[in-house]
C-alpha cells in the first residue's frame, strides 16, 4: 500500500470512529471538521464546534490533520473524508492554485470584520497564532533564552532544544538569530545571499536540536514532561502547559505570527454544511469565545467588541495592540512556489 493510501486509510478509520461533538435530536446531516488535535482542538470543540453544531442542527464530527499532504492524499484517492479543514496559510494558497478546493460560498459565509487580505475565493482566514520561545524555569530560572541569538547560544544557555519540524518559521528564526532586524527578514530572504545566510545559521543549530516536533500537541508534551528545556512553539500551547502547573516563561518579542485558514477540499461530501460551519466559526462571538478559552488572535475584529474578552484577557491575545508589533508576521508569499523545494532541503538537513 502506498504511503498516501495508508495515510488516507488511517484518516478514514479515525473519522469513522470519532464521536459527534454535538448531535441534537433534530439534527439533519453531518459535517466533518479536521484540525491540529490536542488541547487546541479541545478548545475549538468547547468554544466553537459545540455551539456551531447546536446552531446549525447538524452533527459535527472531528479528525486531526498533519498538514497539506493529508488533504492531497484524500483528493488523489478520490475519497475525501473531510468537509472543512484548518491549514496554514501557505498550504491554503498552494492547494487553491492546484485546483484542489471548493469555492467558498460567500452568500452563506459572512465576512463582516474579516480583513480583506484574508478573504479568498477558495479559503478564508481563521485565527492568528504565534510561535514563541518558551523555556522551563526549573532549568533557567527567570533568565532563559528570550531572543533568537540566545536560543542559538548553547554556551551561555545550555539545555535541550526543540523546534518545529518543518521549514516554515525556521528560516526566519535563523536570520533573526544572525542579527537581521525583524522588519528586514523577508527582504533578506528574497536574495540568494540572504537565503544562504539563513541555511548556514540553521546548520549551526540543527545538530543541537533534540526533537524536531511535528504537531502542536507533541510540542506541549515535550515541554510539559521536561524532555526539552527550551522550545519554539505556539504560545497557546505554552499557556496550556502553564495551566497544567509547569513553571514556564515566554514573551511575544521576536515571535513568528502566522494565520491559519479554513478550506473545503474538492469533493467534500457535505459542502453546504461545510459553508454553514465556516460561517459559525468566523462569527465575532465564536472568535471571542475561543480567545477566552485559549489566547489566540481572532481574525474577526468584532471579537474585541463583544464584551466576551475582558481587558485582562486581551493582554494574552497575540493580536492585541500591545502585542502585535513585537512579532514577525509571516509572509506566505515567500513560500508559495518554493515550499516543496525548501521542505525537501530542510528535511535533508534535520535528518543528518
Amino acid at each position: 500500500m502506498k504511503k498516501e493510501e495508508r495515510k488516507l486509510s488511517l484518516a478514514a478509520s479515525i473519522v469513522a470512529s470519532t464521536l459527534a461533538v454535538a448531535a441534537p435530536a433534530f439534527a439533519e446531516g453531518e459535517v466533518v471538521f479536521s484540525s491540529w488535535g490536542g488541547s487546541f482542538q479541545d478548545a475549538l470543540r468547547s468554544a466553537m464546534l459545540e455551539p456551531a453544531a447546536s446552531a446549525l442542527g447538524v452533527t459535527v464530527k472531528e479528525d486531526t490533520t498533519n498538514g497539506i499532504q493529508d488533504v492531497r492524499a484524500q483528493i488523489t484517492a478520490g475519497a475525501v473524508a473531510w468537509d472543512v479543514t484548518e491549514q496554514d496559510l501557505p498550504s491554503c494558497e498552494t492547494l487553491s492554485r492546484e485546483g484542489s478546493l471548493e469555492p467558498i460560498d460567500y452568500s452563506i459565509v459572512d465576512t463582516t470584520g474579516i480583513p480583506e487580505e484574508l478573504i479568498h475565493e477558495n479559503y478564508i482566514g481563521f485565527i492568528n497564532f504565534t510561535k514563541v520561545i518558551a523555556y522551563r524555569k526549573d532549568v533557567f530560572g527567570d533568565n532563559g533564552p528570550s531572543n533568537w541569538a540566545e536560543f542559538w547560544d548553547l554556551e551561555n544557555f545550555p539545555g535541550k532544544r526543540s523546534m518545529h519540524g518543518k521549514v516554515n518559521y525556521n528560516l526566519e528564526a535563523a536570520l533573526m538569530a544572525d542579527g537581521v532586524p525583524m522588519a528586514e527578514v523577508y527582504d533578506t530572504l528574497a536574495t540568494d545571499e540572504g537565503m544562504a545566510r539563513a541555511w548556514a545559521k540553521l546548520e549551526e543549530i540543527a545538530p543541537e536540536v533534540t526533537v524536531w516536533y511535528r504537531g502542536g500537541s507533541q510540542s506541549a508534551q515535550l515541554l510539559r514532561d521536561g524532555e526539552v528545556d527550551v522550545i519554539h512553539m505556539g504560545h497557546n500551547r505554552v499557556e496550556s502547559v502553564i495551566e497544567s502547573g509547569i513553571d514556564v516563561a515566554y514573551a511575544f518579542d521576536g515571535g513568528t505570527m502566522d494565520v491559519d485558514c479554513l478550506l473545503v477540499p474538492k469533493g467534500a461530501p457535505n459542502v453546504e454544511n461545510a459553508m454553514g460551519l465556516i460561517n459559525e466559526l468566523l462569527s465575532a462571538e465564536a472568535q471571542a469565545r475561543l480567545a477566552v478559552t485559549m489566547p489566540l488572535g481572532p481574525v474577526n475584529t468584532g471579537a474585541f467588541d463583544t464584551g466576551i474578552i475582558s481587558g485582562e484577557q486581551a493582554l494574552l491575545v497575540n493580536t492585541h495592540p500591545s502585542n502585535y508589533g513585537k512579532q514577525l508576521l509571516v509572509d506566505p508569499n515567500f513560500y508559495i512556489g518554493q515550499l516543496g523545494e525548501l521542505t525537501e532541503k530542510f528535511d535533508t538537513l534535520i535528518q543528518q
